[in-house]
């Protein structure tokens, strides 16, 4: 269970999503962030890991693919 107490309450954070063992490395905003766990609640298709990183670091990543999708829920 993630603790929202972790979570930026704005800005970017890196989210690593593990997925039929592939590894994809994304900078998402921290609201999609919110959405990807809540969509993750329901049901478990993937492992995601929440990783501190510099601002430096994360404008290097791409952006999370549809991350808009998981902005509203």
């Amino acid at each position: 269970m993630l603790d929202d107490k972790w979570l930026l309450s704005e800005g970017d954070i890196h989210v690593r999503v593990w997925m039929a063992g592939l590894v994809f490395d994304y900078a998402v905003a921290s609201t999609a962030a919110r959405g990807v766990v809540r969509d993750w609640q329901k049901r478990h298709w993937c492992t995601i890991e929440f990783l501190r990183d510099t601002a430096e670091g994360l404008r290097l990543l791409p952006r999370m693919p549809c991350e808009r999708l998981f902005l509203g829920q």
